[in-house]
């Protein structure tokens, strides 16, 4: 799977990304949650965000920015807030998913499929 952005068509992801089970998801504290270049469906995972997101990726197989508003980035160790988008497509600025790095949760961008496409619009 690819993704691009449904506002301007930046690819998001940085390889092909193949969907993981569930069960291999590594819910240890500040590990990555899966490796590169695989995705998790994110309602099959016990993470509960307050916001639409429905894929668990490694951060190294996207490529995103923080957001501008840097109150987004909370957290005690590093970003971990699951309430708001802290990540943006750096061509459009769009806001796309969730960037977690915190020390009491795995590692992982999630991302909203709201914002996103499978396929090139155009």
């Amino acid at each position: 799977m690819k993704l691009y952005c449904k506002k301007c068509n930046y690819q998001l992801t940085v390889m092909e990304l193949q969907q993981a089970n569930p069960d291999q998801a590594n819910m240890d504290d500040q590990a990555p949650i899966i490796g590169s270049g695989l995705y998790i469906n994110a309602p099959e995972i016990e993470i509960h965000f307050e916001t639409p997101i429905d894929f668990l990726v490694n951060i190294k197989s996207v490529n995103l920015q923080n957001h501008k508003d840097s109150t987004r980035l909370y957290g005690c160790c590093g970003p971990g807030d699951l309430s708001v988008l802290n990540q943006v497509y750096p061509n459009c600025s769009a806001e796309i998913g969730v960037i977690v790095a915190d020390c009491w949760l795995p590692h992982f961008i999630g991302i909203s499929a709201g914002a996103v496409s499978k396929e090139p619009l155009w």
